[in-house]
């Protein structure tokens, strides 16, 4: 994008000038006033730093007091860096040797260390001078990306800085809305420099409020319970019916008008109880039995979930598996639905739905494609999705899903308090229901994952954060919903 805008006449030092007067109004912003605010700019030798030396210029004409500090030395500046240097000294700026002298005092310290080419762990100077942005013990607003952080994978390989504001120039970065890197970045703020174009194709799509509502709409007023999406889940286990119970419960909360628990017997008697909302279905032990019963319930069905508690039995692997080969309609894949592929994940590819969804956490997705996958889930998660013609959503902080076309959403939603057990069943179950209810909708998956992040969230404005459950995540939903369309949900069920 910025050799496009060269090619078409936007000087290079035009665009510095941009960035850095996004980044002088965030120091201000967050400083809480311009006269007098005290700041500490330490900078890299590249145009990350040229953007703090212009920044420290504008900040020093608006009335502030910057001190800047080029880490590897002003003199071994070359370029527009050099220039940058030369005008903030020609407008009676001041330059230090030392970052800790730079942020020493400080009211506000700036990050303009390095930019989104740098990976892997820092090396001296910077090390030391991102230890002098943390001992500074003031709010940090980082250029571009918090130094330390891959801004293509999120990947935090050593010592990085945590800033109060990042402000990302251009455009986003796929890598600073994932984990580690998200807890980096403060409050993300993009400074916009003219050069994204309206037929630009994005990395991936950061879905809001307003985006996911769209999505996941209301009934029809002449809608009944068939219209609104009929849904079977294959789930539980004589040891885990928690997890059909769960799933349940995420179906009927997002929407579906008909939910089927297929299950053992056992544990579909625990299902009724605590779910009497849905129907049961026990399933013989011996898989043909087991197939036969399950696709009578799958005749009249609009989406299919599968693996909650399941456990892996012999005849449990097999039954998925068959299920998985022959079922015409969108599926959700989940744990050890996952897990049954996992000597084999090539025949994930060979099935039948016409909309696969795969929920794998981290362990699940290392089962799967090997211990790296997740760490590389930014640049890795489309070619899986395209190998196993499935839409792949890749569950944790900073939810990723990749459809087989190659788009990519990010989920802005979420929160720590989902870092519990069965969280992922409610999530399955809420797919389902969202597939059931608009299969044809590209955004839908990554839509019910927006939806079930701000679940979270509204969970754990009800009690404390690490007391929040899957079942309240599950109530939480509705809420949830109600919010995203602008109007209050109310609280839990007493």
């Amino acid at each position: 994008m910025d050799a496009r805008a060269f090619a078409r006449g936007v000087a290079e030092d035009a665009l510095m000038e941009r960035a850095a007067g996004h980044l002088a109004r965030s120091v201000r912003e967050v400083g809480g006033r311009t006269y007098g605010l005290r700041v500490g700019l330490v900078c890299g030798k590249g145009n990350n730093g040229a953007d703090g030396l212009a920044a420290a210029r504008l900040l020093r004409r608006a009335g502030a007091h910057p001190l800047a500090c080029v880490v590897d030395g002003a003199d071994t500046l070359e370029g527009l860096p050099a220039v940058q240097r030369d005008r903030l000294l020609a407008a009676g700026g001041r330059l230090v040797a030392d970052p800790r002298q730079a942020v020493a005092g400080a009211d506000v310290v700036v990050d303009a260390l390095l930019g989104t080419g740098a990976s892997g762990a820092l090396r001296s100077p910077y090390l030391e001078a991102v230890e002098a942005l943390a001992a500074a013990g003031v709010p940090v607003v980082a250029c571009d990306i918090p130094t330390g952080v891959d801004a293509a994978t999120g990947a935090v390989d050593g010592p990085a800085v945590v800033a109060t504001r990042t402000v990302t120039l251009g455009a986003e970065k796929v890598g600073l809305r994932l984990w580690p890197a998200r807890g980096h970045c403060g409050d993300l703020v993009v400074g916009d420099l003219g050069i994204v174009e309206d037929d630009d194709d994005p990395a991936a799509v950061v879905l809001d409020d307003a985006d996911a509502a769209a999505a996941l709409p209301p009934p029809d007023a002449g809608a009944h319970k068939r219209s609104r999406g009929t849904v079977v889940v294959l789930a539980g286990s004589d040891d885990m019916r928690g997890a059909a119970v769960l799933a349940a419960r995420g179906a009927l909360a997002g929407g579906a008008g008909l939910v089927t628990v297929a299950t053992t017997p056992a544990a579909r008697e625990s299902v009724a109880t605590a779910v009497p909302e849905a129907l049961t279905l026990a399933l013989p032990a011996e898989p043909d039995a087991a197939h036969e019963a399950l696709e009578a319930a799958l005749d009249r069905a609009d989406a299919l979930v599968v693996g909650p508690g399941l456990g892996l039995a012999e005849p449990t692997v097999a039954l998925v598996r068959r299920v998985v080969a022959e079922a015409g309609l969108p599926l959700v894949l989940d744990a050890d639905g996952l897990n049954a592929f996992a000597d084999e994940p090539a025949a994930l590819g060979r099935h039948a739905s016409p909309r696969l969804v795969l929920t794998p956490h981290a362990g699940e997705l290392a089962r799967l494609a090997g211990p790296d996958a997740y760490g590389a889930r930014a640049s890795q998660a489309t070619g899986l999705a395209e190998r196993w013609q499935a839409t792949l959503l890749l569950k944790g902080p900073g939810t990723l899903v990749a459809e087989p076309d190659g788009r990519v959403f990010v989920t802005a939603s979420g929160t720590a308090a989902l870092a519990t057990g069965g969280t992922g069943d409610v999530l399955s179950g809420l797919l389902g229901a969202a597939l059931a209810g608009a299969p044809e909708r590209g955004d839908v998956v990554a839509a019910a994952a927006h939806l079930h992040g701000r679940a979270g969230e509204r969970a754990a404005e009800w009690v404390d954060g690490r007391s929040v459950t899957a079942g309240a995540v599950a109530e939480a939903l509705g809420p949830a919903l109600a919010r995203l369309r602008g109007r209050d949900g109310g609280g839990p069920r007493r």
